[in-house]
């Protein structure tokens, strides 16, 4: 009788370390999940208010004993702009944003957004095409792991606009000034005789007060949080497009540790999470214009909107260098980059774009 019971309880311990059986032993997987950016950002908030809660929910469905414990880490805690994917290749934290903008060196058929502006101003579809492309363009799937990470969903930005010190109302009122832009983005200030200033939205404010620039060339739900209007009160909008800058991404090291249902959750809840920032981005945009134009009216100097005009803006789209060409011509032996940007304006038109230059056919 007690061999048999002895039997029993050993085949139980077996098949419930198996994970056949009814109870599952826990399981605590730890991961760090950071940014260098405030959560007062849409694409940092989201990490915390919707990927960790909905990571978790799915988790605990799996009914496997499984529990993630997250630590947080966002704002810069640490490290900093110029840092997002060297502290995820190198599993300073296991999650973060990496902003691949800043990043053109490691990840340059990365940045075929960023050479052909100009396109539209809703980011959702931005998205839904980055996404997209990094599941079925092989060359883009190997620079996230080339770099140890593994992607797990697109992160964008509103459309681009100017905020700066002096009115910039015309396209030659460009010229001469120091305008601060983000990495690979300084390069749509060419054949405008402004010169681009590299920084950030962490940087911007001190940047403009300092006079180590006059303005910057950047976002609505940016600019707000980081009340760069204060400094910059004059907002030309320009609708320069919306932007694929990066995305959330995890160490390679630290997701192969991962139990596979695991992985997939981390994969499907990062595409959740991709979609739901762009929702975000469109509602905040147009809110985001109307608040600094009101929050601003009473500072020593009000915040003025204006638009630039049609010719204005057309003036600047057709002066602009052929970067595309120029980006294909420097990246042809890293990898496809004429089929990228192909794929890319190809996918744009499918959705009904219909972008103010054709990149891929001046190629």
């Amino acid at each position: 009788m007690m061999k048999r019971a002895f039997l029993t309880t050993t085949l139980v311990a077996a098949l419930t370390a198996a994970g056949l059986g009814t109870a599952h032993a826990q399981q605590t997987f730890k991961l760090t999940i950071a940014s260098s950016h405030p959560t007062t950002l849409p694409w940092v908030g989201l990490m915390s208010s919707l990927f960790v809660p909905e990571v978790n929910k799915r988790v605990a469905a799996l009914n496997k004993g499984y529990k993630i414990e997250w630590r947080e880490a966002y704002g810069g805690q640490l490290y900093k702009a110029n840092a997002t994917l060297s502290s995820v290749e190198q599993g300073v934290t296991d999650i973060g944003w990496v902003f691949h903008n800043l990043e053109a060196a490691k990840m340059p058929l990365s940045q075929f957004g960023t050479v052909t502006p100009f396109t539209t101003d809703d980011v959702r579809i931005i998205l839904d095409i980055a996404n997209e492309m990094n599941d079925n363009v092989p060359a883009l799937k190997r620079e996230w792991e080339r770099n140890n990470m593994v992607f797990l969903g697109a992160t964008g930005v509103d459309t681009y606009h100017l905020f700066s010190k002096v009115p910039l109302a015309t396209y030659a009122d460009l010229k001469g000034r120091k305008i601060s832009a983000p990495g690979s983005i300084g390069q749509w200030l060419k054949g405008s005789g402004a010169v681009p200033v590299d920084g950030s939205l962490t940087s911007y404010y001190t940047d403009i007060q300092t006079g180590v620039s006059e303005g910057t060339i950047s976002i609505a739900t940016g600019i707000l949080p980081n009340k760069i209007y204060e400094v910059a009160p004059y907002i030309t909008t320009v609708n320069i497009g919306a932007l694929y800058i990066g995305g959330m991404a995890m160490n390679k090291d630290s997701f192969e540790k991962m139990p596979p249902e695991v992985q997939k959750i981390l994969r499907d809840v990062g595409k959740v999470y991709s979609k739901a920032l762009g929702d975000t981005l469109m509602k905040r945009y147009e809110g985001a214009l109307k608040t600094m134009a009101e929050v601003g009216a009473n500072q020593a100097v009000p915040v003025r909107v204006t638009a630039m005009s049609g010719g204005e803006r057309e003036k600047w789209v057709r002066t602009m260098p052929n970067l595309a060409a120029d980006w294909v011509k420097a990246n042809a032996a890293r990898g496809p980059a004429k089929d990228i940007v192909k794929t890319y304006m190809d996918a744009l038109r499918k959705r009904g774009v219909k972008p103010a230059r054709d990149w891929d056919k001046e190629l």
